[in-house]
């Protein structure tokens, strides 16, 4: 059981966002990673909610255009 402590970065989050956005493009996960800059098994650690590099995290949530806050527990976007 996974504890949704609020603060807390949702790695399974940011995973449907990259997954979401793959399939809009018509992309493979290897042209995703390409693309980014970080190996597709860095992308598959996030899949499995495994440990990420701060960089490689960074990368991703900024190929998705959002912040790092976005992909926390318990936010909220300002109103």
């Amino acid at each position: 059981m996974r504890i949704l402590t609020p603060g807390r970065f949702d790695a399974a989050a940011l995973y449907a966002a990259l997954d979401a956005q793959r399939k809009a493009r018509g992309m493979a996960w290897t042209q995703v990673g390409n693309e980014i800059g970080v190996s597709p098994c860095a992308i598959m650690r996030t899949r499995l909610g495994g440990r990420m590099e701060v960089d490689g995290m960074l990368a991703m949530v900024r190929w998705r255009g959002r912040t790092v806050e976005s992909f926390t527990y318990g936010y909220r976007p300002p109103e």
